[in-house]
């Protein structure tokens, strides 16, 4: 495995959500107006096992998502939706290695470069969490927009309900894009 840095450390420390969005540049989203799930208008989730039994979870996902599009003018709408969405989670548990500054070199030569002590090469583990959301024409019955969210986190973090909020504005926000 490749060696990860401090600098990747910190930026893993900081916890930052990432955001990818792919959509058909062919259509145009003015025309959506009304929205609810993929299967019959309602909320399912694909993800870890553990999140299906957590109702909780699943009702805080499927709110911050509500809320998100009705904050940018969206209705939700189960009789007749222009879009539907689906939300997928995918949740990874990764290996990372931190390399010691005075394992690669003359120890002297880093004496005092950094506030801590030496170390040999150490293993860390945390988790790699993607939140995908996808938005089909109801109309056409085909995929137009997709968000994939990716945040690090330390096997301890807790999701709370401000940071899966926070987390789910992040996705959505290039929806609708500019074309």
């Amino acid at each position: 495995m490749k060696p990860i840095f401090l600098a990747s450390l910190f930026l893993l420390a900081s916890c930052a959500v990432k955001v990818n969005t792919q959509y058909d540049r062919k259509t145009t989203f003015d025309h959506y107006q009304k929205f609810c799930w993929f299967e019959n208008c309602e909320f399912t989730i694909d993800g870890p096992a553990y999140l299906n039994k957590d109702s909780a979870s699943i009702q805080s996902f499927q709110a911050a998502i509500v809320e998100e599009l009705e904050r940018k003018g969206y209705q939700y709408d189960p009789n007749n939706p222009d879009f539907l969405l689906h939300m997928h989670i995918v949740v990874e548990e990764q290996e990372g290695v931190l390399s010691s500054p005075y394992s690669s070199g003359d120890a002297e030569a880093w004496q005092g470069a950094f506030p801590f002590e030496a170390w040999e090469n150490k293993t860390y583990t945390y988790l790699k969490g993607s939140l995908l959301i996808d938005i089909a024409d109801a109309a056409e019955s085909k995929m137009v927009w997709r968000s994939d969210a990716v945040e690090y986190l330390d096997l301890t973090s807790d999701i709370t309900d401000t940071r899966l909020r926070k987390g789910v504005r992040r996705a959505l926000r290039d929806f609708p894009p500019d074309n």
